[in-house]
Order: structure tokens, then C-alpha cells, then sequence
């Protein structure tokens, strides 16, 4: 299998993990959540927890640069319009977002070239054919224009979906497009949100993570199994830096509610980085800045944190409802932060 050589430019993220299996092996990978209890049982449930809205997949567009990223990117082309769209009416709802994410080792989609932010007409045309990434199944589909995906959309319809294919499961449905498959079984994808347009909290805190993050990866030598990468609004920008880390689906943001907005972990987002690449690497949850899981309810994801680290307790978190209809566009109050602007 061929290796990328991984070069670090602040402008290009270039992983050297091999992207692409010639079939699905992520079946065997579960999220296994720790059991071991938090030494401090009394630990107070804060607003992250329970954050994330319910959605069963990530429908990622690919080769997209956030500079290119207006505030609301659901209407840049045809093609995401109908994404977007499509993914509110899927089974258990899907959220669309676009990344620098390049699943593909030859870049055939127009929208591979970063450039400044794009005005309608120019961005209609770049993204009118996307390359596609579905997370948890590590699903590509390539070069989808509306046909595509029409098809797309209606595979992931079903209400049974294969973690993996072969003709040996002649019930399940066989992709109808052009697709590839990502290797899951052992590598590891980090998505940040650096979408400063949409919020300054996100593009300062959520670019500075990504930065931390890509250079300690290459640090630690880690670059064939984990890669970091960009990814426009996801929802919370009042935790950003906000993080998503597949294929286990969690989600992390580093605002702390009760240290007064300085980082979940003691030392800043210097040991933000380390947590969470600790947290991918090892197959564990880092408890201290987990917002939610994908495909979990927020009574389920309360009662998951309420299990391996305390009882909740006086923040009042178990009687809000954040409606699934706010999935990649929920706009909270913008609070202040230490360090923003510094």
C-alpha cells in the first residue's frame, strides 16, 4: 500500500496515514466506553454534557479549505443545498459539514484547491461534483453531483446499514455510486472546528487546537494512524474549541463551565491537544471535555457520563431540550473568554 510523505506547511495538512482500504475494516472497531468510576464521585455534571444533537451520520464534503467557508456553507452549491436537506430527513437525521478532510490519494474534485472565500457564482461551480466521507461507517463516495446524491441519500435511508459489504449479504444494499471505503480498524480521525465565520470562539480557539494537535501528532511519530483535520460549525461554539474523534464519534469541547472559561485540562489547550490525541490513540473517552457521542440521545449521553465519572448534580442540565431540528446550526449566546484576541 502506498504511504504519503507528510509534510507540515501551516497553509496544507498532509497525513502520511494510508486514507483508503481496498474493503471496509472498521466492522470490528466498537465504542467501548471506560468503566472505572472518577475518583471523585461527587463531580458535578456541567452544560457540555448531553450538548451533542442526535444524529446517526457525519456527511463530510471533502478538499474544502475553511477559508473558503461563508458563514452558513448549506447554500454554496446546489449540491450541498440538496446534503443538507437530505440529511435532516434520513432515519435518526445526519449532520453536513464541510473539511479539508482528503480522503482520496489523487484529488479528481474541483474544490481541491484552497483559495480566499468564494463569492455564490465561483462556489456553485467548484462544488457543484463533491467527493463525500460518511463517519462512523467510513463510506466515499466520489465525485457526487445531484444524481449522486439522490443515491447516496437514499442508501443511507435504510433503516439496516452495513458497517461493511460483500456480495455474501445479498439483503443489504449495495451502493449504487462511486465509492471507497476508509480504514477504521486502526487509524483514527480528528475533526476540529476552525469556522471563524460563522464564530470568532471557533476560529481562534478551534485553529489553535488544530495547529497544537497536527504538530503533536507529528511529534509523537503518529502520522500513518491519526490525522487532524478542519471542519466547518458542528453547534456549541461556546465550548470551542470543539473536536469530534472517529471512529468512535465523541465529542469534545475544552471550555470548562466552572473554571471560569480557561481550558478543561489545568495547563491550557497545550494539554487540550495531548487529551485528546491520549483519548483517540488509546480507544478511551476523556471524560473531562466530552460533550456527547453521535447516535446518542442527551438523556443517553447524561446517563453514560452519570456512569463513569458521578452523579449529576444542581446544574439543572437534565431539563433542557435541545431539539434535534438545531443539528450544524444551533447559534448560542456568545460568552467571553480569557485569552480571546490576546
Amino acid at each position: 500500500m502506498a504511504f504519503r510523505m507528510c509534510i507540515f506547511r501551516p497553509q496544507r495538512w498532509v497525513p502520511l496515514l494510508p486514507t483508503n482500504a481496498a474493503r471496509p475494516l472498521h466492522a470490528s472497531c466498537k465504542i467501548k466506553y471506560t468503566t472505572d468510576k472518577d475518583k471523585d464521585s461527587s463531580r458535578q455534571l456541567d452544560k457540555r454534557v448531553g450538548s451533542v444533537p442526535v444524529h446517526r451520520h457525519h456527511i463530510v464534503v471533502c478538499n474544502s479549505a475553511s477559508k473558503e467557508w461563508p458563514s452558513r456553507v448549506e447554500g454554496m452549491s446546489e449540491t450541498i443545498t440538496a446534503l443538507a436537506r437530505g440529511a435532516i430527513r434520513l432515519p435518526g437525521r445526519a449532520m453536513v459539514t464541510l473539511s479539508d478532510f482528503a480522503p482520496l490519494h489523487k484529488h479528481t474534485c474541483a474544490c481541491a484547491t484552497p483559495s480566499n472565500p468564494l463569492d455564490s457564482q465561483i462556489a456553485a461551480d467548484k462544488y457543484r461534483r463533491v467527493d463525500v466521507a460518511v463517519f462512523p461507517l467510513g463510506l466515499v463516495a466520489k465525485q457526487l453531483d445531484l444524481d449522486g446524491v439522490e443515491k447516496l441519500l437514499s442508501w443511507l435511508s435504510h433503516d439496516v446499514l452495513p458497517t461493511s459489504w460483500s456480495p455474501d449479504h445479498s439483503k443489504l444494499p449495495r451502493p449504487t455510486f462511486e465509492h471507497t471505503w476508509l480504514e477504521l480498524s486502526k487509524n483514527r480521525h480528528i475533526f476540529v472546528c476552525t469556522h471563524g465565520t460563522r464564530d470568532y470562539l471557533c476560529g481562534h480557539h478551534g485553529g489553535k487546537l488544530l495547529d497544537d494537535l497536527r504538530a503533536l501528532i507529528i511529534k509523537r511519530r503518529l502520522q500513518k494512524h491519526v490525522a487532524a483535520w478542519s471542519t466547518s460549525h458542528i453547534g456549541g461554539h461556546k465550548y470551542a474549541a470543539n473536536a469530534i474523534v472517529y471512529p468512535r464519534g465523541d465529542w469534545y469541547g475544552t471550555w470548562c463551565d466552572k473554571c471560569g472559561g480557561d481550558s478543561a485540562t489545568p495547563t491550557g489547550l497545550e494539554a487540550d491537544d495531548a487529551a485528546i490525541l491520549d483519548a483517540s490513540v488509546h480507544n478511551i473517552t476523556w471524560w473531562d471535555a466530552w460533550r456527547g457521542a453521535i447516535s446518542m440521545s442527551k438523556k443517553d449521553q447524561i446517563a453514560t457520563w452519570t456512569r463513569n465519572v458521578g452523579h449529576v448534580n444542581s446544574t439543572g442540565n437534565e431539563n433542557e431540550d435541545e431539539s434535534v431540528d438545531t443539528i450544524a446550526s444551533w447559534t448560542p449566546a456568545i460568552r467571553k473568554r480569557n485569552a480571546v484576541g490576546k
